[in-house]
């Protein structure tokens, strides 16, 4: 039998399907053929050989250590918030601790999924689907999340002796829930789909990811058109209240004068904010570009598992690892609150002690 070696000329453009015919009559260039066809771009088995390739695991390193930092940031925080009832009673904290928990778990199961496919198990159906849903979700719970945060703070400044009859905490927990149903909109539609399709054999999906599963193929043009719509759509609502609030705020703080200083409060307050934000969005809208580019443009191989391996290891990350210490710490409340915590463990440590 004819042995086959990787060569990067096999692995220039994709989708491709590579198979061999072993038969002592043909020879290696004849029984190796690579022929188009309309398949996802693992389907050949050519995900984990071009990340060996290209040393890619590599980037489990970065992706672990903005885990480990922002996972010593945000259960702190978390539990500060609702454990101090003055805190649990004010919306800004609530979206900020639901901000928090989206956060932290869409980073353990972002985790595992890219460990999982960096080692190239082979997860079990209802396994990945299950979860792939609790990773979008969260991710979209995030995004929902930060914009309503924005929005409170516009009606905080805007209708200051209205706002409380606006954003009580009681309005708030329902809204928290009704962000948390609406982003699970999305992934549980989709994996519903497929169910019903049943258009592809599971033993093909070589890697779990959820660019994978929107493919004309699988789901139907019409299929991928809606959630392009869906998806496009609510991004760009998102994006243009956070801009409305953001030119509104601007306004209306420079009106106040609180402007005049080069280095005032207000105006790093909303740079850093901007940047924050401009990072939360951008791995979605690389998302949204990787699936239009891989569904209308022979877009090469190395290239697809390049932008993927960097938006899940690197662009989901980045923005996260700095919101607990911008968002978070930045409030005198939660320092507060961090700090009195310490010195309730360092106290009860001393009496018990002496």
């Amino acid at each position: 039998m004819p042995s086959l070696s990787w060569n990067m000329s096999n692995l220039q453009w994709a989708p491709f399907v590579i198979t061999c015919d072993t038969t002592p009559n043909n020879s290696l260039e004849d029984g190796l053929r690579i022929s188009r066809k309309d398949v996802n771009f693992e389907d050949a088995g050519l995900w984990l050989p071009m990340i060996r390739y290209w040393r890619l695991e590599l980037f489990m390193i970065p992706a672990s250590i903005f885990v480990f930092v922002t996972l010593l940031a945000d259960p702190l925080i978390f539990i500060c918030i609702l454990s101090s009832r003055k805190l649990r009673q004010e919306t800004r904290y609530l979206l900020l601790a639901n901000a928090l928990f989206a956060d932290i778990v869409f980073l353990i199961f972002n985790l595992v999924l890219s460990a999982s496919n960096m080692a190239g198990l082979h997860l079990q159906k209802l396994l990945c689907e299950g979860l792939l849903i609790v990773e979008v979700t969260t991710y979209c719970t995030g995004i929902l999340t930060i914009t309503l945060m924005v929005l409170d703070t516009y009606l905080a400044v805007r209708w200051p002796l209205h706002y409380m009859n606006l954003l009580p905490s009681s309005r708030a927990k329902k809204i928290v829930v009704g962000i948390w149903i609406l982003a699970a909109v999305y992934p549980v539609t989709i994996m519903i789909a497929l169910e019903m399709l049943d258009s592809i054999e599971w033993e093909e999906q070589k890697v779990c990811l959820m660019l994978l599963t929107l493919d004309s193929r699988t789901l139907g043009k019409e299929m991928v058109i809606a959630i392009h719509v869906y998806f496009s759509l609510g991004v760009m609502l998102c994006s243009l209240l956070i801009f409305y609030c953001y030119i509104r705020l601007y306004r209306i703080t420079k009106m106040s004068g609180v402007w005049q200083n080069r280095y005032s409060r207000a105006k790093m307050t909303l740079l850093s904010h901007t940047i924050m934000l401009l990072l939360y969005f951008s791995p979605g809208l690389v998302f949204t570009i990787e699936i239009f580019l891989f569904q209308h443009y022979p877009v090469k191989l190395d290239i697809r598992v390049w932008m993927n391996i960097i938006n899940i290891n690197l662009l989901v990350l980045v923005p996260r690892a700095f919101f607990p210490y911008l968002y978070g710490l930045r409030y005198r409340e939660i320092s507060d609150s961090i700090r009195g915590l310490f010195r309730r463990r360092r106290t009860s440590q001393i009496t018990s002690i002496s």
